[in-house]
């Protein structure tokens, strides 16, 4: 329908234009403007014809001014039995629709041939395909149709990447696709599923690990984070899908903490982890079909094993077909003062289990049956964070606003306050007593108690503090990768206030002189060759730049430049030593 009204349109138009030459001319001169339009050719819009006759020409006109309606003036008349599909009876009709609907891949030329085989149908006429097809497309029965309403509609994605790596992360679970030994039964097997972090920027794997399908949980997907973080450093932002194990809220509360966002994807949307899901079919043709002909099946140990060989000789060191680099070049060129790194005791404290509590007027918590005596008074009446170690219940760990606070211990009613009171003021009103032979009474342990206090308020500080600069770290790189420095008024952005060329203004001439914006990969690159090879002069830089600019390199190969840079560099340092 829509092809039809802008083919009439056009018609329309050139009707037009030929119209408003003629309209306003005197009888004679309009006679002789006719004559000499009949003498040319033209290019009609969809019609073999080059010429008009006088009759056309003169028919346009008297239709122009008689129509009182200037829309629908000069525009092909609709043919009054379209769609009525006259060379079809009303059997043949009823025939192609119950055909088409009983298989959508019926062809039309199958149907056509169908139409001649029943002669009680096809009496005379045959239809032609195209008709067989026009009529199929005005009920809604043409296959495209058909095949369209079986799928669901198609979500619009454009591509992403990451800036720079350990910007985010992608987790995602795989299987059940390997079958390895049962551990309670080795005579039978069970089912194995690969669980993977992704860094999205370079497509370097943090953590991987076989594990058995009835073992994933949220403590085994947290251990393989905990461990990719201590190793790595925090990612920005960890994007998950809504299984179970993924959708606790102690692996949220846990990243939270960290100062790593955590992201679902919607309901039903395995695509929307596209490069994680491309990536398990690379380990499914390169590892576990390799698996499966071995003879037997294998422990999950020894999968894990040629997982992390393929891992560490293939894929880590294999160039990607998208970023042009191998994910471990990639991976490791981000430098370390830019990851967050969190010690070994501050993550065996953040991801303990977790659950809120009220603290009492008396400064007590009830967790598993027991109760805790929280040191700091100021959180009586508060609910409060509190997180345990299941080997360990002579303690729990307390937080309150995202700070941990300390920890609490085990109450016993011998160190009630009240009851000792009572009990000092009834030894008071009793005779004086004989001191008792010291030896069975404990030390006097003041100086130990206040020692122990004092550690345990650093220790509280030094958690504190590391959380905090991790969140100021995380706001600092992004803003340093993914914006240029600002000028300020009047002042030369490459030199700073002490006149000093940093990497930062390195970045910034480069972009100036460059005449485009440089991308966080880019900016991260420079940093690495100044790091390496620098400090550079700004007035060689420019130098150096502006000799290739002149030689028309293209500003796209950033590359050239900094090995231009690098070049310039080392010669000047070689000729200063002789």
């Amino acid at each position: 329908m829509r092809r039809l009204y802008h083919e009439r349109l056009e018609k329309k138009s050139f009707k037009m234009s030929i119209v408003l030459m003629l309209r306003d001319l005197e009888p004679r001169e309009r006679a002789r403007t006719i004559a000499e339009l009949t003498a040319k050719e033209f290019s009609i819009p969809y019609s073999d014809k080059t010429t008009i006759s006088r009759t056309t020409i003169y028919e346009w006109l008297w239709e122009y001014r008689h129509t009182k309606d200037c829309e629908t003036a000069l525009l092909d008349k609709e043919r009054s039995d379209r769609k009525s599909f006259r060379w079809l009876t009303g059997i043949q009709k009823n025939s192609l629709m119950v055909w088409r609907s009983g298989n959508k891949y019926r062809t039309i030329a199958q149907l056509r041939e169908e139409l001649m085989a029943h002669e009680e149908i096809c009496s005379g006429y045959i239809p032609s395909e195209s008709t067989i097809g026009r009529f199929l497309k005005s009920v809604g029965l043409d296959r495209q149709t058909l095949l369209k309403a079986e799928l669901p509609e198609k979500k619009v994605r454009l591509s992403y990447e990451a800036p720079y790596p350990q910007r985010l992360w992608i987790a995602d679970t795989k299987g059940p696709n390997l079958h390895v030994k049962d551990p309670n039964n080795p005579e039978k097997t069970c089912i194995a599923i690969l669980v993977v972090y992704i860094d999205d920027n370079s497509r370097y794997l943090p953590s991987f690990k076989y594990i058995y399908k009835d073992e994933e949980n949220e403590d085994v997907i947290m251990r393989m984070f905990m461990g990719a973080v201590y190793l790595f450093g925090v990612p920005d932002i960890l994007y998950l899908d809504r299984g179970g194990p993924y959708m606790g809220h102690r692996l949220k509360r846990s990243a939270e903490l960290l100062g790593c966002r955590v992201m679902h994807t919607s309901v039903r949307d395995a695509a929307a982890k596209g490069k994680a899901e491309k990536m398990m079919r690379y380990f499914y043709e390169r590892l576990e079909c390799e698996l499966m002909t071995k003879p037997g099946p294998m422990t999950i140990e020894e999968a894990n094993m040629y997982m992390a060989a393929v891992v560490c000789q293939d894929y880590h060191r294999e160039e990607h077909s998208s970023t042009g680099q191998t994910p471990e070049e990639r991976f490791f060129a981000y430098p370390a003062e830019y990851r967050r790194f969190v010690s070994k005791k501050a993550l065996s404290k953040i991801f303990l289990p977790y659950t809120k509590s009220r603290v009492s007027k008396t400064g007590l918590i009830h967790i598993n049956k027991l109760e805790y005596l929280v040191p700091d008074c100021s959180l009586y009446g508060k609910y409060v964070e509190v997180r345990w170690d299941a080997c360990d219940t002579s303690m729990i760990y307390v937080w309150y606003e995202d700070r941990f606070i300390g920890e609490a211990y085990l109450y016993h009613t011998e160190n009630d306050f009240i009851k000792r009171q009572q009990l000092e003021e009834s030894m008071a009103k009793r005779p004086a007593l004989l001191l008792p032979d010291p030896a069975g009474v404990p030390l006097y342990g003041y100086l130990e108690r206040k020692l122990a206090a004092h550690r345990m308020e650093a220790e509280n500080l030094s958690i504190n503090d590391e959380l905090t600069e991790l969140k100021v770290k995380r706001a600092k790189v992004k803003a340093e990768l993914t914006k240029l420095p600002q000028n300020t008024a009047g002042q030369d952005s490459t030199v700073d206030t002490a006149g000093e060329f940093t990497a930062d203004r390195l970045v910034h001439l480069l972009s100036v002189l460059l005449r485009r914006m440089l991308s966080a990969h880019e900016r991260l690159a420079v940093h690495m060759t100044w790091q390496k090879y620098g400090p550079f002069d700004e007035a060689q830089v420019r130098k150096t730049v502006g000799t290739l600019l002149g030689e028309n390199h293209p500003v796209s190969d950033l590359t050239g430049y900094l090995d231009a840079l690098r070049i310039t560099a080392m010669a000047s340092a070689k000729k200063n030593t002789f």
